[in-house]
């Protein structure tokens, strides 16, 4: 609880904090004169991710009469109806099963979702290390026009000048040449070929055919979707071949298909939808036996061994012809403009594959919830207004079955997507009136797997939230529409170990963030870090700092590697 009320008076005087740096401790950093820069251990700092210090929304609204209307879904199908018009139900009874097989295999397809987005994430992380590390070249020393040659034969990339039409190849493409000779598989060497996908310094699938290439790539299979192979016919031996993007997605309609009609498909994923040079696996949907067969890799062609190089011999070089001398200006590589702008488009693509995976990921926990409560119970106690066949609740888009609840007090929350796979059925909600201040219990009764739609909390506007119902057992004094506050104990503001620091904490390198802590020697270090999410104006601080070392603020002419360091509370410093 004392940790919880740090946080949120920090969060809530964070503004006057940051007026009081810039008046008092800036000023005297900035002004400073060789003396000790303070430090402050990073567990003080940490603004935290949340501002309310709960993964529900702080308030919720009072339902005197509530319903509860079961809608169709096309990934689950109706197994067996427990009620029927007219019959009276308590919080409990159930009233519908589902057969899960549909919403199990597409749980299973998600999942994988998941492991070719992150698969096609580490690609790019291994590239955009192997970028960093290049040296650029200044633009003033380029004489001439150069083209990079692939020469995918040899391994080796060749630049010619356009003006004098000399080739060679690159220093960095013969580094890297010998680096593979060597034997050296680190991660972040990517080797000669961009085009190579890497995994731990190694390629994985299998290079991408040349019979292939035009043939679409879908990152949507529905129904429409048509196999590239024409001798198919959906059996063991010549299953259906579906080339697929990245995080390519499964409609059910054409699962429901595939199972109808006992059909065999193997889905073959490839590193690039616009440009594939690779396929980095493939799995298979079993409509016969009605499931999936997990990732695998395809199996890589023999790729015969890169022959040592022979040392040169010892031979009268031939003489350069005097009307074309030597071009110095032949450049080792790209500008520093190239490089910043191949690094940025990295980085966005890197920051959209994440952005698909937290999606996935969630989406995944919506299918287990679905898996997990194959039998829906009601959520009110009340009667059975009306049971509707699936077919005709599809077409005309209304409940397959519908309750009307009885007068009570229910309760109407959201929890964010955060905590959506840890709040359950039967966990109480502590629930405080605003108008009287009384203080009930409430007993959750059932979670919506759909998100709120236009609800924000205020701090995060990509943060999605799930509504949920809970009942007030006995009499209160509560009326329709009553606001309340409400906490789940069992539901914290976040891990123990997260770190979020202000963002004025926090500076920028070019691409890189670092901030400035105490070093073991006790002398100041400048320390490159990884953000993450950035939450009501704090950066999640993804690694590279703990929450047991000591930070400066980061501005300030003593504020250099190797000054000496003189430790503090707080970096709040009011005097």
């Amino acid at each position: 609880m004392e940790k919880n009320k740090k946080k949120i008076l920090i969060g809530s005087v964070s503004g006057v904090a940051a007026a009081v740096l810039l008046t008092g401790i800036i000023v005297a950093a900035v002004q400073g004169s060789g003396k000790a820069v303070k430090v402050a251990p990073v567990s003080n700092m940490n603004s935290g991710g949340w501002s309310s210090g709960s993964e529900i929304s702080d308030y919720g609204t009072v339902t005197t009469n509530m319903n509860q209307d079961i809608y169709y879904d096309e990934s689950l199908t109706v197994k067996e109806v427990y009620v029927k018009a007219g019959d009276t139900v308590k919080i409990g009874d159930r009233l519908v099963a589902y057969d899960t097989t549909l919403a199990t295999m597409e749980k299973e397809m998600k999942q994988m979702e998941i492991e070719g987005i992150a698969l096609n994430r580490k690609n790019i992380e291994a590239e955009l290390k192997q970028l960093r590390g290049t040296k650029a070249v200044a633009k003033g020393n380029v004489a001439g026009t150069n083209t990079v040659v692939k020469t995918s034969a040899a391994g080796t990339d060749t630049v010619v000048n356009a003006d004098t039409g000399k080739s060679r190849t690159t220093a960095s493409v013969q580094r890297q040449n010998m680096t593979a000779r060597e034997g050296n598989t680190d991660t972040g060497t990517a080797g000669s070929d961009q085009d190579s996908t890497v995994t731990d310094g190694k390629e994985t699938g299998k290079p991408f055919p040349e019979e292939l290439k035009g043939t679409k790539i879908y990152d949507k299979i529905t129904e429409e979707s048509v196999p590239y192979n024409e001798d198919g016919d959906g059996t063991e031996e010549k299953p259906y071949r579906y080339l697929c993007a990245p995080g390519v997605t499964v409609h059910a309609q054409f699962m429901l298909k595939v199972l109808e009609n006992r059909e065999i498909c193997t889905f073959e994923v490839v590193d690039d939808k616009d440009n594939p040079t690779r396929i980095l696996y493939e799995w298979t949907l079993d409509g016969k036996n009605g499931q999936i067969i997990k990732p695998v890799q395809p199996d890589q062609p023999d790729t015969p061994s890169e022959p040592d190089v022979p040392d040169e011999p010892d031979t009268p070089s031939e003489p350069e012809d005097p009307s074309e001398p030597d071009d110095p200006g032949i450049s080792d590589g790209p500008t520093k403009e190239e490089l910043a702008k191949e690094i940025q488009e990295k980085e966005e693509r890197l920051k959209e594959l994440e952005l698909e995976q937290r999606t996935a990921e969630l989406e995944l926990k919506q299918l287990k919830k679905k898996v997990d409560n194959a039998i829906v119970t009601s959520t009110v106690e009340g009667t059975v207004k009306s049971v509707t066949d699936e077919e005709t609740a599809r077409l005309e888009n209304t409940p397959i079955i519908s309750v009307v609840g009885e007068d009570g007090f229910y309760v109407t929350g959201r929890v964010a997507e955060t905590a959506f796979d840890k709040i359950k059925e039967g966990m109480t909600v502590t629930v405080t009136s605003w108008t009287s201040g009384m203080t009930y219990e409430a007993t959750i009764s059932g979670v919506s797997s759909s998100p709120s739609t236009g609800y924000s909390d205020g701090n995060n506007e990509n943060l999605s939230y799930y509504p949920f119902t809970a009942v007030i057992h006995g009499d209160a004094e509560l009326s329709n529409g009553d606001g309340v506050d409400l906490s789940i104990d069992d539901l914290s503001s976040q891990d123990e170990d997260e770190i979020y620091l202000e963002q004025m904490f926090v500076r920028e390198d070019g691409n890189q963030y670092y901030v400035y802590k105490k070093g073991d020697n006790g002398k100041l270090k400048k320390q490159y870090v990884e953000v993450g999410k950035n939450v009501s104006g704090s950066l999640e601080i993804v690694s590279g700092l703990s929450l047991d070392d000591e930070i400066a603020f980061p501005y300030g002419r003593d504020v250099r590697e190797g000054a000496k360091t003189k430790s503090t509370d707080t970096l709040y410093d009011y005097k």
